[in-house]
């Protein structure tokens, strides 16, 4: 996924006004319907599932006046050995956008056990693309259907294999950082995952955890953090505060986590501070999801 997010970022999403209204640069001069593939994968399993960062212009006469950006993913049967792919005059595709998406990143990370989403627009076919965990060669599967008023249609379900897992979580990932290319990996992987914590703080707190004796992170503030909420300079408090954030994730990195990867440790203390924090909180209390998804981040990257 060779992708200079910023670049294109700015080049399509970033719309000018004009005496008409706003204006975007066309993603596809040559032909206007068909949209723009920024980057592609594609999954061969007992079916086939071609994924893509997907973008679309709305147009009013020739001027774009709109642009979609998705993730759109392509279902396609496989006869007699055979992917049928484009060929497959039954294939169903459709584009999730970054709810669907968020929802299906949770799905794919093992946060929540099933994934629905469902598409219906006027004068088209209803679409749904649902997830659930299987026994049998694939641990995930990923089905498309595609039904009509009279509820009849039809529908092809794709297993994926872990790297399949890995490389639509990348993909994922890379819709957020092109709607937010400013943002580091670190700050999009925190907001896509789902909106759980609350139930899971109640159950912690309703059965709660043994505490360590001596805990690698303490909250409470250091003499230099107080002194400086006493008329000290905010930048320098907000100095100390990335220092003892970088040296708790450093702390729990290196003693904690099983991994003890120092390249992911780096990466995590190239955050924010509040990004660091919860890290580190999540760590003691020997969650360490979030810093596997990095590490693995990072390995694909470099190789």
């Amino acid at each position: 996924m060779l992708i200079d997010f910023e670049s294109v970022h700015q080049r399509y999403l970033q719309g000018s006004m004009s005496e008409r209204g706003w204006r975007y640069e066309p993603v596809s001069p040559g032909k206007p319907r068909a949209g723009k593939h920024l980057s592609t994968y594609q999954i061969f399993s007992n079916a086939g599932l071609g994924v893509a960062l997907y973008l679309r212009n709305d147009y009013e006469g020739e001027t774009a006046t709109k642009v979609h950006v998705g993730l759109k993913l392509i279902f396609s049967r496989k006869v007699k050995d055979t992917y049928l792919l484009s060929k497959d005059t039954g294939k169903i595709a459709l584009t999730l956008d970054m709810g669907g998406v968020r929802a299906l990143y949770a799905w794919l990370a093992g946060d929540t056990s099933e994934f629905a989403y469902e598409i219906v627009r006027p004068d088209a076919p209803k679409k749904q693309v649902t997830g659930f965990e299987s026994d049998l060669a694939f641990p995930l599967c990923i089905r498309a259907s595609e039904s009509d008023a009279f509820d009849t249609g039809r529908s092809i379900a794709v297993g994926l294999a872990d790297s399949d897992i890995f490389h639509l979580q990348l993909y994922c990932l890379g819709l957020a950082k092109l709607l937010y290319p400013s943002l580091s990996d670190t700050a999009l992987l925190a907001h896509l995952k789902p909106r759980v914590r609350a139930k899971r703080q109640a159950s912690a707190n309703q059965n709660p955890a043994p505490q360590s004796p001596e805990p690698l992170y303490a909250p409470e503030a250091s003499p230099a953090a107080r002194s400086a909420s006493k008329g000290a300079a905010p930048s320098s408090a907000l100095g100390i505060d990335i220092e003892r954030s970088k040296k708790a994730v450093y702390a729990v990195g290196k003693n904690r986590w099983p991994r003890k990867d120092l390249a992911t440790i780096e990466h995590i203390q190239d955050g924010p501070a509040e990004a660091m924090d919860r890290m580190v909180r999540a760590g003691n209390a020997g969650d360490f999801t979030e810093w596997d998804r990095i590490y693995s981040l990072l390995n694909h990257q470099t190789t």
